[in-house]
């Protein structure tokens, strides 16, 4: 009786050695949270539109199932597929970014281009295309990582420049300037990881600079950014929702007006279950939920990194480029979201990941942090190896795949030597 105890308290399942218990700690904390304000946030919206308060909260409950299930596909995948198969998705994502600009396949919402109408639901190209472009460009890196670093032309640098800028201009099509910024920001900061040299990286960071401030002052951009500037004096323009933001924010206070007694959702705050929840939850949650939040948000980049770098460590390099470049796009993504809810940076329709209303960003976000999961599957595996029933059952599998293939050669005309 006690053996059989002392066994059933020693056993670990076999799947804890290859999940990153602290990244999904923090992935699942973040989509509760989110699923909790984005409720909050919707009710007033949702109830006036569709009559029904739980609409939004239905809807994303069931983006959380697809995306779960698209996420233990993905995690059951091997890194080194993508590898091979990673760039060949970027020609698919780059017709979809142009499938979205023709009339009768994308659809517009609030004078942009950026969905695919699939039925019932809408494909947001732009999250997709962040998610290959990380697996583009780390497979580049793991190709020209050499010639990224030691050669004296500039060609090596140039190719994914172009991929980028090509991008970014289909992008700014739609339009959708806040994709932009960190679709370039990441694969920049992916580029310095690779080796790119210092002083070339000031170059296209100047360039993208000199590049961006033209697009950002055009149209209805520039009205933001003069709006920005001084938004108390825009209350009632181009600086609404800014206000309001700044309003929220002010209104939580240290710990908040409590969940559910949000006044800037009533209306107030545009787009406040997406673009603007930030500012909902640090009205009802206080400075103390937003150090919170953030503190979730860092855990969640500082394990993509402490991934990356073992990936690395274990000679896995597309694996290691693969994480660092999801961590540099949750990180980024994050800041820039907060920084306009902050009244910090210029409104860019940004969502929060994980906690923002989206179905096509939740399941983006969720495969990507699939991968980072079989990113540090591989890794272990490639450190530790295989357990011992872990190895056996592998032997076993071949055993069973043995007369198969040797039937498939006799048919084929090839010698068998089954008895």
């Amino acid at each position: 009786m006690t053996s059989t105890l002392k066994a059933l308290f020693d056993f670990q399942p076999e799947w804890q050695r290859y999940v990153d218990r602290s990244l999904l700690v923090s992935v699942v904390l973040l989509m509760g949270l989110g699923l909790v304000i984005m409720m909050s946030a919707s009710v007033a919206v949702a109830e006036k539109n569709y009559g029904d308060i739980y609409h939004f909260f239905n809807r994303q409950l069931i983006f959380v199932g697809i995306g779960t299930l698209a996420a233990l596909f993905v995690y059951r995948i091997k890194t080194s597929f993508w590898q091979s198969f990673g760039a060949k998705l970027l020609p698919v994502v780059l017709l979809l970014l142009i499938a979205v600009l023709i009339p009768g396949i994308g659809k517009e919402v609030n004078g942009s281009h950026r969905w695919i109408n699939l039925g019932p639901l809408s494909l947001q190209v732009s999250e997709m295309a962040k998610l290959i472009m990380i697996m583009y460009l780390a497979g580049y890196l793991v190709r020209h990582g050499k010639d990224l670093s030691q050669s004296a032309s500039y060609q090596p640098l140039a190719i994914p420049l172009i991929v980028i800028f090509v991008t970014d201009a289909l992008l700014m099509l739609e339009p959708d300037f806040g994709s932009v910024v960190v679709l370039t920001a990441t694969g920049i900061s992916l580029l310095f990881l690779g080796g790119v040299k210092i002083t070339r990286l000031l170059i296209l960071f100047i360039g993208a600079i000199a590049l961006m401030i033209p697009l950002v002052l055009m149209g209805y951009r520039g009205a933001r950014v003069t709006a920005f500037m001084d938004p108390w004096a825009h209350a009632s323009g181009k600086a609404y929702q800014t206000v309001h933001a700044l309003m929220a924010v002010g209104d939580g206070g240290w710990f908040g007006a409590g969940l559910g007694a949000s006044v800037q959702k009533l209306f107030y705050l545009p787009e406040a279950h997406n673009d603007f929840i930030f500012a909902v939850l640090a009205e009802e949650f206080g400075f103390v939920g937003i150090v919170v939040t953030l503190f979730l948000y860092a855990w969640l980049v500082q394990r993509a990194f402490v991934i990356g770098f073992r990936a690395d460590r274990a000679k896995l390099h597309y694996a290691a480029y693969l994480a660092y470049g999801i961590g540099f796009w949750m990180g980024f993504q994050v800041l820039f979201h907060i920084g306009v809810n902050l009244a910090l940076l210029p409104p860019k329709g940004l969502t929060l990941p994980l906690i923002s209303y989206g179905g096509s960003s939740l399941l983006i976000v969720m495969m990507a942090i699939a991968l980072l999961m079989r990113v540090h599957r591989d890794t272990q595996i490639a450190l530790f190896g295989l357990s011992d029933s872990e190895a056996r059952k592998a032997q076993q599998k071949m055993l069973k795949q043995a007369p198969r293939r040797r039937r498939a050669t006799t048919a084929r005309g090839g010698v068998s030597y089954a008895k």
